[in-house]
């Protein structure tokens, strides 16, 4: 880890500590979403970046996270780690449900079936009332932190929880990406067909890691329930989707600090416009193609700067 990516996770953690001593009720509920979305948004990013396949689906493994957690505290099932155990599971068997296909795909065909996965899952989501509510959503009760029992109903005693887990989630991330596993990714990222030959298991470790990604945004999936209490098919499809794989792409291989900050900025955005043009969930199109042109133009803008 380089000085400068010291530097920013010291200064980034004590500038989120912060926030929790002085800040209002709603400030730490925006800042529970935040980081809740820009967990997924690491999640895509540690694929895009090592591999080169930029998600555009991971809604889909946030939801399956967010529902598991949801329906588990409506069981009577109120332990929030246990609830991360779940939906980390949740959404690392829906990620390997669909790696199954997407493995095979690269580049744009990538990218529009990854766009499938997550519209499918919020199609799903909205039919499938029985279990998910339907259009409507599932709302949740709070849930308890054990073993010290402490139900997450205070703002404060939420956002430190949801910064804890993030924290964790982070330096398992920072330590994947230094692992040989997360050489190897970067080697298949960089030149697959030298990789194969090498004999590693290309298909294998693609399908690994979108199941560790999909685990990941499960996690996310969790957090969102422990901060909203509410989960509904809106929150599964094209609007989280392009905010975190604009986050990704906006981060790229600068680290995940970077890519919540930009996650920040962008639901920050989203909200102001939302004043102007209707609800966050009809802004899907328009964050999709936010999404698009980012991830189009910044390697051009990026060069000209070098240049």
């Amino acid at each position: 880890m380089t000085r400068w990516q010291i530097t920013a996770i010291t200064a980034g953690a004590g500038f989120v500590a912060a926030i929790g001593i002085g800040a209002d009720d709603y400030l730490l509920l925006a800042c529970c979403r935040i980081l809740a979305l820009g967990l997924v948004a690491i999640a895509v990013h540690q694929l895009s970046a090592s591999t080169g396949m930029a998600s555009l689906g991971h809604g889909a493994y946030f939801g399956a996270g967010a529902y598991a957690t949801a329906i588990a505290l409506r069981a009577g099932l109120d332990n929030a780690p246990l609830h991360l155990v779940i939906a980390a599971v949740a959404g690392a068997l829906a990620a390997s449900c669909a790696a199954a296909a997407l493995v095979r795909l690269r580049g744009l065909n990538y990218l529009v079936a990854s766009l499938a996965v997550g519209l499918m899952a919020a199609t799903v989501a909205s039919s499938w009332k029985s279990v998910t509510g339907g259009s409507d959503g599932i709302a949740a009760p709070a849930a308890t932190v054990w073993p010290v029992a402490t139900a997450l109903t205070d703002p404060v005693s939420l956002y430190l929880w949801v910064l804890m887990v993030s924290a964790i989630c982070l330096l398992v991330v920072i330590g994947w990406s230094r692992s040989p596993f997360g050489a190897a990714l970067t080697g298949i990222g960089d030149n697959e067909p030298r990789m194969r030959a090498l004999g590693y298991p290309v298909g294998v470790m693609l399908w690994r890691a979108h199941a560790v990604s999909g685990a990941l945004a499960g996690c996310a999936g969790a957090l969102w329930v422990h901060a909203t209490g509410y989960i509904a098919p809106h929150d599964l499809g094209l609007a989280t989707g392009a905010i975190a794989l604009a986050a990704a792409a906006i981060g790229d291989r600068r680290g995940p600090i970077v890519v919540i900050a930009a996650t920040a900025a962008l639901v920050g955005a989203r909200d102001l416009a939302s004043s102007y043009i209707g609800p966050a969930a009809t802004q899907g199109p328009l964050l999709f193609g936010l999404a698009l042109l980012v991830a189009a133009f910044l390697p051009v803008l990026r060069q000209r700067v070098r240049l």
